[in-house]
């Protein structure tokens, strides 16, 4: 199997994307270990593989300075990490006007804080100990392009595509590799969430994406397992769009 014995983090991993990709992993061999902070639904997936191939790990990453702590109980788990996925997200819609300070500062702490949090704990083990490693970070094709009612979220999108290049060129040479994975509209809990919010805009957004469909957790799954396997060995500081086109069809956005 891709990824037989290897050991691997995955943030955000209760649910949605996260858990797809520790699912995936799974089944190509590798050890996984699931960071969230939703204990109940890590357990129940626990209750699903066996003990040799999932652990968890319970971590509220809106407090970045738990991000550290998470990497090294992570670490100890299988002795190690290969490869790292910074899945942990969250999004609001909501104008600009209106976003509390305390709202940007969780989308931010979530989504680039903690990412940036993890990988440095990461980088500077992997460096010690000469040991090669991988990370994918969760970009997001609003981190390419911007979106109303989303400040937020967009800003801390378009500092993953940033600091996953930045960590790219730095690490290269030490052996680690860093890539980017931006869904577009992707069905998954949170997307649902989102559009609940934002009374039903899924129309327009079909309308939009010249594949003319949502995509599903598995194809951004195999797109992160991807750039995270030796297949992708030569690759490093780009960030991949799994979008259906939808960035492609600029005339229409």
């Amino acid at each position: 199997m891709k990824f037989e014995q290897k050991r691997v983090l995955v943030t955000g991993a209760a649910r949605g994307i996260g858990e797809g990709i520790a699912s995936r992993f799974i089944r190509e061999g590798a050890r996984v270990v699931a960071l969230d902070y939703r204990e109940d639904q890590l357990a129940e997936s626990a209750s699903k593989y066996d003990a040799s191939r999932y652990a968890y790990v319970v971590s509220d990453l809106r407090q970045p300075e738990s991000a550290a702590d998470a990497v090294k109980k992570a670490w100890d788990v299988w002795g190690g990490i290969d490869i790292i996925v910074n899945n942990a997200g969250v999004a609001v819609m909501e104008p600009f006007t209106d976003i509390a300070f305390d709202s940007w500062t969780n989308v931010l702490n979530v989504n680039l804080n903690a990412m940036f949090v993890i990988c440095q704990e990461a980088g500077r083990r992997w460096i010690e100990s000469g040991q090669p490693g991988a990370i994918v970070n969760m970009a997001s094709k609003n981190g390419l392009v911007g979106q109303a009612n989303l400040a937020h979220y967009n800003t801390s999108k378009g500092g993953v595509v940033l600091l996953t290049q930045s960590l790219a060129i730095e690490l290269a040479p030490k052996g680690v590799r860093v890539n980017a994975v931006a869904p577009g509209f992707i069905d998954t809990p949170m997307d649902r969430e989102v559009k609940e919010s934002a009374k039903g805009t899924i129309g327009l957004t079909l309308d939009r994406t010249p594949m003319k469909r949502l995509g599903t957790i598995e194809e951004v799954a195999s797109a992160v397992l991807f750039l995270a396997s030796d297949e992708a060995s030569y690759i490093t500081g780009t960030t991949l769009v799994v979008d259906g086109g939808h960035l492609a069809n600029a005339g229409a956005l």
